[in-house]
């Protein structure tokens, strides 16, 4: 074989080298290209995942965050309700007793002899506003003999005039000052709030107050 030829074919052997080594590598740049593609696609799609999950529990908590907002708002707006029809009462209680009416009259009665019922003892002092007390001394004959029928004693009461202002009603105590009985108009409305707000709620909206 001349050098020629021989040159000619190390020439083509290792052109067949060259064409394997690209085929080769091209077989493998395809490998390592779809398995960096296939490793994408599952990090697009764990990310993804990873993202609705996000979204939904964010979703979620700004929907739960929307329902405790209008609840919130709800509760709020009946409270006021319900603050509103005790100012109501309130202004017109006050009013009853500004007007110092028959029926106020009979009420200063009641709550004086309330007091008297609550406490121990046969001398009592009767404290209220300069009207009011003015209003009982008019009718402290009448209360003293119906306090001795509920003490089946005598009864000695005396009246005196509060020295603070207020909207109206008594404050009873036994004359030594050891026992006393709230029957201010301001103590008796805040007792009533205190109770009967649960039966407002359920005449206004129909539920009992959470």
């Amino acid at each position: 074989m001349s050098i020629l030829q021989v040159k000619t074919e190390i020439d083509r052997k290792a052109q067949e080298e060259i064409s394997k080594i690209i085929e080769s590598t091209k077989i493998e740049s395809e490998k390592i290209f779809a398995e960096a593609a296939a490793k994408a696609e599952a990090l697009r799609i764990k990310k993804t995942k990873a993202l609705e999950r996000e979204l939904d529990a964010q979703e979620k908590t700004e929907l739960a965050t929307s329902r405790m907002n209008r609840k919130a708002e709800l509760l709020r707006l009946k409270s006021g309700l319900c603050d509103s029809v005790f100012e109501e009462a309130k202004k017109r209680i006050v009013q009853i007793a500004k007007d110092s009416g028959q029926e106020y009259r009979e009420l200063l009665s009641k709550l004086t002899l309330e007091g008297i019922a609550a406490l121990n003892g046969k001398r009592f002092v009767v404290q209220a506003n300069s009207a009011d007390a003015e209003t009982i001394r008019k009718e402290l004959k009448a209360i003293q003999e119906k306090a001795a029928k509920i003490k089946s004693d005598n009864v000695v009461i005396r009246t005196e005039t509060l020295p603070n202002a207020t909207s109206g009603g008594v404050v009873v105590s036994v004359e030594d000052g050891t026992q006393s009985y709230n029957n201010l108009l301001e103590a008796r409305f805040s007792a009533a709030t205190r109770n009967l707000t649960g039966e407002v709620y359920k005449i206004l909206f129909g539920e009992e107050k959470e």
